[in-house]
């Protein structure tokens, strides 16, 4: 009886402890079984994108598609680059058998592109097929392949210029939301979102601009030379008393601002010349050639009656609006300044351009410079007249 119960005591000790080695084991097992060697996987692009040039729906665009490929991942002889377009996409226009739509850089390296009737042996990448949307590109059989982990860039479209300009593009789908997917032989193949949008249509209203601001010129800013100074105001030219066979000079600034899409003209006229009484103040021909529309030379104070030069101060207004004014010697104040007659509406004389351009301007300044000489028989009196800027804008 005492070997008997010391062997029953002794067989469950054992039996305890291969209990508690079973479930140790057991515990190891499941620890274990989160730390199992993961299937091998291709890698997974960087990054992919494709730009287009056109959104809108049913609307011709280029596309440029940028693969930017893993570290392990390359592209070399034998693989492929397949696009799938989302159905929707108007790819009919293009064919494998023209290579000129397509252009292909690797590592910023131009490649050539064949087409798929070439036998696709050299260092080139074939155009092998294009259906159903679906475009695939071929790495020929001594294609020199870049390093892995490069970026490789697709332009599809008229954009394509490399060994030709590309005459087909694709056609976009109705507005929505669509995948371009891009697989290429080392790795998994990406998708990237194109975003097609209906156009957006803008819409803006600019009033019609048309000024002309007259401002005063003093007497010792106005531009002429050879005659006695005289201060103008915006709304006068007042030469007060004078003295016979002598010059007198007064200058206006006019400025015109427009939006005219071609422009405007500023035309200057009398309206009655200028007279006192039953006198009229003799009109001249400056020195024997002006006219009211051609200026000419004036330096003789004894050739009299009165006229008006131009100096352009910005832009060129005033050279545009006539020939004899397109140099500065020939503007106010220059080594030849010219004066041309001012047309008499009582006359009905047609007004003289003045200043003028065949685009909208923000800002053309310009002096009008009137020049005045009495002759000595001319009747005394207290000589009035009205003279007058019309300023026409072409829109």
């Amino acid at each position: 009886m005492y070997y008997l119960a010391k062997s029953v005591q002794v067989f469950t000790s054992q039996r305890v402890k291969l209990e508690r080695g079973l479930i140790f084991l057991a515990i190891v097992a499941i620890v274990l079984s989160g730390f199992s060697v993961p299937k091998a996987f291709a890698a997974r692009p960087d990054s992919l994108k494709d730009v287009i040039t056109d959104s809108r729906p049913s609307t011709a665009a280029n596309h440029t598609i940028t693969l930017d490929q893993a570290t392990g991942g390359d592209f070399s002889a034998g693989d492929t680059l397949v696009l799938t377009f989302a159905s929707g996409f108007d790819t009919s226009g293009f064919a494998s058998t023209d290579a000129l739509d397509y252009d292909i850089t690797v590592n910023a390296v131009e490649e050539t592109i064949v087409d798929s009737s070439d036998a696709c042996a050299g260092d080139t990448i074939e155009i092998t097929t294009v259906a159903a949307d679906v475009f695939t590109f071929t790495a020929c059989g001594t294609y020199a392949g870049e390093a892995a982990g490069v970026v490789i860039v697709i332009e599809i479209g008229t954009h394509a210029t490399s060994g030709g300009t590309g005459n087909t593009q694709i056609v976009n789908s109705t507005a929505a939301t669509y995948n371009l997917a891009v697989d290429s032989t080392d790795e998994d193949s990406q998708d990237t979102i194109i975003v097609v949008t209906a156009a957006i249509a803008v819409s803006a209203a600019l009033d019609e601009v048309l000024t002309l601001a007259v401002a005063a010129v003093t007497s010792g800013s106005c531009t002429t030379t050879g005659g006695t100074k005289i201060t103008s105001t915006s709304t006068t030219i007042p030469y007060a008393v004078i003295s016979t066979e002598a010059f007198y000079d007064i200058c206006q600034q006019l400025t015109v601002v427009t939006n005219a899409g071609t422009g405007y003209t500023v035309t200057v006229y009398t309206v009655a010349g200028l007279d006192s009484g039953a006198n009229a103040f003799a009109v001249g021909t400056c020195d024997g050639a002006c006219n009211l529309t051609t200026p000419n030379a004036w330096a003789t104070a004894t050739n009299n009656g009165y006229a008006v030069c131009m100096d352009d101060t910005t832009g060129d207004a005033a050279a545009t609006a006539n020939a004899g004014w397109d140099t500065a010697a020939e503007q106010c104040g220059g080594g030849t300044q010219k004066f041309e007659l001012v047309a008499d509406i009582g006359a009905s004389e047609a007004p003289s351009t003045i200043m003028s351009s065949i685009v909208g301007v923000s800002s053309d300044v310009a002096y009008a410079g009137w020049r005045l000489s009495a002759d000595a028989t001319q009747a005394a009196g207290a000589y009035t007249g009205t003279a007058d800027y019309i300023t026409t804008g072409t829109f």
